[in-house]
């Protein structure tokens, strides 16, 4: 999370952030970061009155875009051996665990007994979801991409979201909407390169259309609020890697 004096910045992970920090630290002098991907919750009071930016993204790209993100980066680490069964299981078997993280209570007491009690923010790539707020999700049939919004924006009807696919576009749409806008911000943030690319296929590529169909099904409430639908991969897409706008994020 990153604090100013006009609005904070709240880090959904493989949704931009690096790029948004980016530009933050640069046209902001009173940014800070007070906790990596610490959840709106926390935020402290002296910050409650000014207006919260999120990210979203298609939660059929997010899965495609974390899997390979820990993948094969975090092999042995608890995340990884718990969504790959040990590395029993690739991206199919993983992303159908991480969906049904609210349903399977065996699979999700697994995963609780591997998180810390408490997380420090201030320290990165480690696991930054507490054993209690996991706990929240049991019995409510919601995938892994819902979980963490939910933990990390709460109650977010008041949260302005920028979409990945349109990103540049809605900070500027924010940037003018709180008075900040000026013509170097919009030409550094309209034509700045991408952070972090990553290169793989489009993502339908990589769901069978059960697993597609699971998507839609445990992240439904997210996909109707931002009217996202799983697109097909164009022959041009099916043929070569397609970039994508990353970022480094914690393990979990």
């Amino acid at each position: 999370m990153i604090v100013t004096d006009k609005f904070v910045f709240v880090h959904f992970p493989r949704t931009g952030g690096t790029f948004i920090t980016d530009v933050i630290m640069r046209f902001f002098p009173s940014a800070r970061e007070i906790g990596y991907h610490l959840p709106r919750s926390l935020l402290p009071k002296e910050y409650s009155h000014l207006p919260v930016l999120g990210v979203v993204r298609n939660p059929w790209e997010f899965y495609v875009s974390w899997y390979y993100h820990i993948w094969p980066r975090d092999i042995g680490k608890p995340l990884f051996s718990w969504l790959t069964d040990n590395c029993n299981v690739q991206f199919e078997g993983a992303i159908r665990n991480a969906l049904n993280l609210g349903v399977d209570n065996d699979r999700l007491d697994a995963l609780i007994e591997k998180l810390p009690d408490e997380v420090d923010y201030r320290k990165r790539n480690i696991p930054n979801i507490t054993k209690d707020a996991l706990r929240k999700i049991r019995g409510t049939g919601v995938g892994y991409y819902t979980f963490r919004f939910n933990q990390l924006f709460g109650n977010a009807d008041e949260v302005f979201f920028c979409r990945l696919e349109t990103l540049r576009q809605d900070l500027v749409r924010l940037f003018e909407g709180i008075g900040v806008a000026t013509d170097e911000l919009r030409d550094y943030v309209l034509r700045l390169d991408k952070k972090n690319i990553a290169e793989h296929l489009h993502y339908s590529t990589y769901y069978t259309p059960e697993l597609a169909e699971l998507v839609s099904l445990r992240d439904r409430p997210l996909i109707e609020r931002f009217g996202y639908v799983f697109e097909q991969a164009s022959s041009v897409e099916i043929g070569g890697p397609k970039p994508s706008m990353e970022e480094p994020t914690t393990s979990l």
